[in-house]
């Protein structure tokens, strides 16, 4: 934009309509932590262009840069993601800040898109996503990623991000998760500050206090300027309650209930049926189809991104008011943030929270004279409790021929059972500090503080495998693969002897998984020949027609992939052989620009030196003669060797892959240990080298609080010799030049991998590294921070350097 715009002119530009009266306080006082305001009065625009106004055009410089560089957009459902991903998305480009403010999705499997954002850290962004995918970053296991890319994501998204949460009353245990996060970022400090915002209609205080976030500071609701402006036609817009007669017997239920809906929809009209489950959305449509339904779009979340998003255009396209009308069929995710309006909006008896919702969808406008809202109670109250169903339903009963407003559905009193969630305490948040599994591969579980048990999800893709399995180089698959599906469907699934394959990162391959071998969040590829699932209809467990597969864009380098421990993909960047040393400058050079780009406040400048000082020694480890015999293994051609003799050499410039004479040779562990030792002149002069050691350390995500070997990792032909991670007690790294200073051989000492004080006294590499973790000026979220800088930045260099190849 060429001026800088008042927010009134701002909100115009992008959305070609003046802003709220409410909008406008938020856009000069700030977001609050609670949003109330009732649903279709415009909750995604109240969060995104006030944040963008105080971000990039407000008057005062100290406003612009007290707030948040990221917005994070949380929704509990996923097929809203792809709508306010495109509304965000139109805003930014009518304002021309399509360059400037980049928009991203976090759903899983977003390989080159999820690079990009890493990569650019100190861009402003935002963020659309679920709760699942954005929760699970932000306590250090993030669902759909590499695991070694948690700690990255866990620094960012709990450093300069404004969250933003959609309907609490859909949260389940991420509500209490996300308001102990923000009261566990104030009291353990972070790098830059963060913010959270809770959004939602019908949400009740008491859901808001928590051990650590005991209270709500501020709040903003509709004012009379608001009731008495353009908003006044949505909030008088009524519609009639009317009970069905639907057959209660499961078996006659979706038959009942169609031809019930056929005889009430009307046509050049939308009708909108939301049931409880996916099973019976799908069985009505089943119905609906089979009585010859017109135009019918069945919508829920559990389809693939690309029939999702077809599926969402078909529900929101324009009803043509001359032809047969359409019916959508749908689950909980119409219930916040799609913006769509019916005539006839059918809801199964659901908590008063939900049906009031749902109730939004009808004659959402104003525009629909004679609107009804339609209800019967479903033949299960699962997965809801029963109590709350019944009185929803007796409410409703109360209700029967009145004609109300949603403000006024809202404002009703019916009884919600309250549900006692796990509660995310600041011993869990510490304890999830370490990305390190069990020998068996298994993580702390942050399912129960993100999703209901009937309500946890992982990633599946199809693909035409055959029985044995996918090939060890095959891809991770990527967004356009993966549908989410209750993990405890796919349980049973493979308990009838279904086939499906996880990446194992210890076995650097797919490997078979049974039913207890699954997680939340994970990525699992099952045969396309079983079926499983149709474009049409989404999961579904009990077709057996072949799923069409799909295969996006390939995932872009640079961690997002699943790798294995011993992998090193950013090592190779054919053409070029890069010198250690060179490799070295380069990468402090870009921490320093990095930090100095962020100006992370809650940071001192000892703390900004430590990473500059890993940057400059973090692959000191790679002078090692393992990696060097694996990089000169890489040429395939004469012309491909480097200079002989050479220096040590930080990437390869052979054409070929080779792999580590050491199985699972880690140079970082090689480096931390070295500086440990004889290297140890390379630390003089930094406040904090014990900081800069685990920087060296952590930089792949690989090495971290623990240090121990792997099964089947080959041991020293001395078995009195301790081993882990291909080092080997008694390893000699050589004499290496880094810039400025040739350092001494130095003696490889795994000492400090074992537990307790060394002989000398020292402390263990694990009771140093959770000393970092505690102190009061770092504390995990700042540690965190600090390792994604140092590891960002080398990731940029090693970018650059294979960019140059291409």
């Amino acid at each position: 934009m060429s001026n800088i715009p008042t927010f009134d002119e701002l909100v115009l530009q992008a959305a070609g309509h003046p802003p709220y009266p409410y909008q406008c306080r938020l856009a000069e006082e700030g977001l609050p932590e609670l949003l109330r305001v009732p649903t279709g009065t415009g909750k995604t625009l109240a969060a995104t262009l006030p944040w963008l106004y105080r971000r990039r055009f407000h008057p005062d410089p100290a406003v612009r840069g007290a707030t948040p560089r990221w917005l994070v957009l949380v929704l509990p459902m996923r097929v809203l993601v792809e709508q306010t991903l495109s509304v965000v998305s139109g805003w930014m480009a009518a304002v021309g800040l399509e360059e400037h403010v980049a928009v991203h999705t976090v759903m899983g499997g977003e390989g080159r898109l999820e690079s990009r954002w890493r990569r650019s850290p100190e861009q402003d962004a935002i963020f659309v996503g679920t709760l699942d995918m954005l929760v699970s970053r932000a306590l250090n296991r993030g669902y759909g990623a590499s695991r070694f890319v948690w700690p990255i994501d866990f620094g960012l998204f709990n450093a300069g991000c404004q969250w933003v949460f959609d309907e609490v009353q859909l949260m389940g245990p991420a509500l209490p998760t996300s308001l102990q996060l923000d009261g566990l970022r104030r009291s353990l400090g972070t790098a830059m500050l963060c913010s959270s915002m809770w959004m939602s209609a019908t949400v009740e205080d008491r859901w808001l206090a928590t051990i650590d976030h005991p209270s709500i500071d501020s709040v903003a609701e509709l004012g009379d300027d608001d009731r008495a402006g353009h908003l006044a036609r949505r909030l008088k817009a009524e519609k009639t309650v009317r009970r069905l007669e639907v057959d209660p017997d499961p078996k006659r239920y979706a038959a009942s209930l169609a031809a019930h809906l056929l005889e009430l929809h009307q046509p050049g009209t939308r009708t909108i049926a939301v049931l409880n489950t996916v099973e019976r959305a799908r069985q009505l449509r089943l119905e609906l189809e089979r009585a010859g339904a017109p135009d019918l779009v069945l919508l829920h979340s559990r389809f693939r991104p690309d029939d999702r998003a077809r599926r969402t255009i078909d529900a929101l396209a324009e009803v043509d008011a001359r032809g047969p009308g359409r019916i959508v069929v749908s689950t909980q995710v119409l219930e916040a943030g799609v913006d769509l309006s019916s005539s006839l909006l059918f809801t199964e008896a659901a908590p008063w929270p939900s049906v009031v919702q749902r109730a939004g969808r009808c004659n959402r406008d104003g525009d629909a004279p004679g609107a009804t809202l339609a209800w019967s109670p479903p033949p299960k109250a699962a997965p809801y409790e029963e109590a709350d169903v019944a009185a929803a339903a007796a409410e409703l009963i109360t209700l029967e021929s009145q004609a109300l407003t949603a403000t006024e559905m809202g404002a009703r009193s019916v009884a919600v059972a309250e549900v006692v969630h796990p509660l995310l305490r600041r011993r869990d948040l510490l304890g999830l500090f370490d990305t390190t599994p069990d020998l068996s591969g298994n993580d702390v579980d942050v399912a129960r503080f993100i999703r209901s048990v009937d309500d946890i999800d992982l990633l599946v893709a199809w693909r035409p495998v055959t029985e044995a399995g996918p090939d060890d180089t095959d891809p991770t698959p990527t967004r356009e693969e993966l549908c989410p599906v209750p993990i405890g469907e796919l349980r049973t699934l493979l308990k009838k002897g279904r086939a499906a394959w996880r990446f194992d990162h210890l076995r650097e391959g797919w490997a078979r998984c049974g039913p207890g071998d699954v997680r939340p969040g994970q990525v699992v590829v099952l045969r396309s020949a079983e079926g499983g699932y149709e474009p049409r209809s989404g999961w579904d467990p009990l077709s057996r027609t072949p799923v069409p597969p799909v295969r996006g864009d390939e995932p872009a380098p640079g961690g997002e992939v699943e790798e294995g421990t011993g992998a090193d993909p950013l090592t190779f960047a054919p053409g070029t052989w890069v010198p250690l040393t060179q490799h070295l400058a380069e990468v402090e050079a870009a921490v320093r620009e990095l930090y100095a780009e962020l100006a992370p406040p809650g940071l001192s400048s000892g703390h900004g030196e430590a990473a500059a000082g890993a940057g400059r020694l973090h692959d000191l480890g790679k002078a090692h003669p393992c990696f060097q015999q694996m990089l000169l293994a890489t040429v395939r051609y004469d012309h491909e060797r480097p200079p002989d003799p050479g220096p040590a050499w930080a990437k390869s410039g052979g054409s070929g892959r080779s792999h580590h004479q050491r199985r699972y040779f880690r140079h970082e562990l090689a480096s931390a240990l070295a500086l440990l030792g004889g290297a140890s002149p390379a630390l003089d002069g930094l406040d904090e080298p014990d900081l800069a050691v685990f920087l060296v350390a952590a930089h792949h995500g690989k090495v971290r609080v623990g240090i121990r070997s792997l099964p089947e990792e080959p041991a020293p032909p001395d078995p009195t010799k301790r081993f882990a991670l291909g080092v080997w007690d008694g390893d000699v790294l050589p004499e290496v030049d880094i810039p400025g200073q040739r350092l001494p051989a130095a003696v490889l000492d795994l000492g400090p991998m074992e537990l307790g004080d060394q002989d000398d006294g020292r402390p263990s590499w694990s009771g140093t590294v959770l000393e970092l973790r505690d102190r009061a000026d770092l504390g995990p979220f700042r540690l965190a921070f600090l390792e994604a800088v140092v590891r960002l930045a080398d990731w940029r260099m090693s970018a650059a350097h294979e960019d140059r190849t291409r």
